[in-house]
């Protein structure tokens, strides 16, 4: 049996356990699209197809794969959304760090993300595809993808929401206030109006951080905010922040991981799937294509979580630290286990490290195999698209 072979009848016979797609065969093609993304590395349709065993010859299979990603009766929401509600559950006993970016996909085309931080790297959450390029958008746009965020948090959790001078807007800011009860700390430019002046004129020293509490944001004054300005010692100018943080120095905690959305992006792009080179240009198609790669992606972060609570870090990495990144491990992971084992099993169902490694250490690893059976159907039954599950570790 071929690896590829291994990989797709075992991804396949987890997607038939979890997903009741109509017709069926969307859920064999989607098994196809994560099958093709992982061995190719590549989010090109043709190259996919390259990597997907099937008596199908490569040209029918990629056709068939192009069939999925125009059909307007696929609803990415639908699809997706239970994935991301169950991450979102399984980090919810701490404060949801989300952030919100950018980036160019496809031909001509960008994708607004908003992902939840987690270990230096950023879960995808929710995204929409737009025609455009890089720069400033709508805060129509950034509305849309929050309003996709909010049915699936958990009743009660903390967030606090991180983004750049793309989402200073006022429209934005009021949206929060009336809808939400998050947190937010947004990066904005020197040249917007506070109190009757340009951001850019606080005094700011080198080193230094400084916080004018409630004053009011653009010259319309419809929000008051929380202005900070940060000037690192190891910077040559300061960047200024809103915020309804009270204390500065916390709202500069939770920017400073900001960054970590970009990680995801170039996981799904050079350093991973190449979804920047697979060459689709229409918005939709792109959309029910990050489909496939970000459940790609959720496989790769949990297979690393998983190498790390196992100790097996040392098969992969240096022994005397770990220089991976939780998706650098997982790829490698599976590439080691296709050579050396013959017994594995995708996952797609993510757990933090630190809950696993607690429950390991309590109950071993079989009981933790039998109470994560009993988790998978206790989320995933009652979620429409999502029937029922198989253990997968």
């Amino acid at each position: 049996m071929t690896d590829q072979h291994r990989v797709y009848t075992k991804v396949l016979k987890i997607f038939k356990g979890m997903m009741k797609l109509s017709p069926p065969g969307h859920v064999v093609t989607l098994a196809m699209m994560v099958t093709g993304i992982v061995l190719s590395r590549n989010a090109q349709l043709s190259t996919m197809s390259s990597e997907i065993p099937a008596e199908a010859k490569e040209k029918s299979i990629e056709m068939r794969l192009r069939r999925f990603v125009k059909d307007e009766k696929i609803d990415t929401d639908v699809i997706y959304m239970p994935f991301a509600r169950q991450i979102l559950e399984a980090l919810s006993s701490s404060p949801l760090v989300f952030a919100m970016d950018g980036s160019q996909i496809g031909r001509g085309c960008m994708v607004l993300m908003v992902g939840v931080l987690y270990k230096k790297r950023a879960l995808p959450i929710a995204w929409i595809v737009y025609k455009g390029k890089k720069g400033h958008t709508t805060a129509q746009r950034h509305i849309e993808v929050l309003e996709k965020v909010l049915p699936l948090l958990p009743v009660q959790s903390e967030v606090i929401l991180l983004g750049d001078a793309e989402s200073d807007t006022t429209e934005m800011l009021l949206w929060i206030r009336e809808n939400t009860n998050w947190q937010y700390v947004l990066r904005t430019s020197p040249q917007i109006y506070a109190q009757d002046q340009p951001i850019g004129t606080c005094p700011v020293q080198k080193g230094k951080v400084f916080h004018c509490s409630e004053v009011a944001f653009t010259k319309n004054g419809d929000v008051q905010v929380n202005l900070i300005g940060w000037w690192g010692s190891r910077y040559q100018k300061p960047i200024y922040l809103i915020s309804n943080i009270e204390n500065p120095y916390q709202a500069c905690k939770y920017y400073r991981r900001r960054y970590q959305i970009e990680t995801f992006f170039s996981d799904q792009k050079s350093r991973g799937f190449h979804v920047h080179k697979s060459h689709l240009s229409d918005p939709e198609r792109i959309s029910r294509m990050l489909i496939a790669a970000c459940l790609a992606y959720i496989w790769m972060i949990t297979q690393g979580i998983a190498v790390l609570a196992s100790k097996k870090t040392g098969l992969i990495d240096r022994t005397d630290r770990i220089d991976k990144s939780l998706f650098r491990l997982g790829l490698d992971w599976l590439k080691y286990v296709l050579k050396k084992d013959p017994h594995f099993e995708p996952s797609f169902y993510f757990q933090t490290l630190e809950a696993i490694v607690n429950v390991r250490s309590r109950i071993g690893n079989k009981i933790l195999i039998n109470l994560c059976l009993s988790s998978y159907h206790k989320f995933f039954i009652g979620q429409g698209t999502y029937q029922r599950i198989s253990p997968i570790l």
